[in-house]
């Protein structure tokens, strides 16, 4: 039957055309963490990030000091104060124990922030270069290791382009015709050994 055999040849081609589609996938990969952390930008941050993490904790430090200083001082005349002495000594320190809860977490808060804000710049590099680097190989996608949900990659499908992509974060006006395959070892063919993300 006619019909029939359109049917077979059309299943037959359905079946191959996911495989036939994988097959031209054109990827690279890289390590974002890696890309981030070798820039002299970041390691400026980082020294910046942790001078505001010292002075934060010494604020805090200094903080605890005085109400334990308070705390000590309401201790040692609780016996003698007046009733009404006490109760507003009492008052005054439990003010001080409410507003230290709160300075701390209003500490954190912004340093969270200025942290990001520190950090932001040389992730958005990193980023922006590896668009530089995926358009200058026209790869359809690529996928950052440092994302455990990829557990192996085939070396002969993909590229590793975490040099790459330093390179151009770093140099971000270089000539883009310095970033075609044919300037890199091409698609890993010669790698013996398959390529692993993340370990547990």
């Amino acid at each position: 039957c006619l019909f029939l055999s359109i049917m077979r040849k059309l299943f037959i081609l359905l079946a191959f055309f996911p495989a036939f589609i994988f097959a031209q996938e054109n990827f690279g990969y890289f390590s974002r963490s890696k890309a981030v952390e070798s820039l002299p930008q970041f390691k400026k941050a980082t020294e910046e990030y942790e001078a505001l993490k010292g002075r934060c904790q010494e604020e805090i430090e200094r903080n605890e000091q005085e109400l334990t200083r308070m705390y000590v001082a309401y201790l040692e005349g609780q016996r003698t104060f007046p009733e009404p002495i006490l109760r507003k000594r009492q008052n005054e320190l439990q003010q001080m124990v409410d507003n230290s809860v709160l300075f701390r977490d209003q500490l954190k808060l912004w340093l969270a922030e200025a942290r990001d804000s520190l950090y932001q710049p040389s992730y958005k590099a990193v980023d922006d270069a590896l668009r530089t680097v995926c358009e200058a190989w026209s790869f359809d996608y690529a996928i950052d290791t440092d994302i455990a949900a990829y557990r192996y990659i085939n070396p002969q499908k993909g590229v590793d382009i975490t040099d790459a992509v330093i390179k151009v974060a770093m140099n971000p006006d270089m000539p883009v015709t310095t970033l075609f395959k044919s300037n890199i070892p091409a698609c890993a063919e010669d790698t013996e050994q398959p390529v692993s993300s993340t370990a547990d």
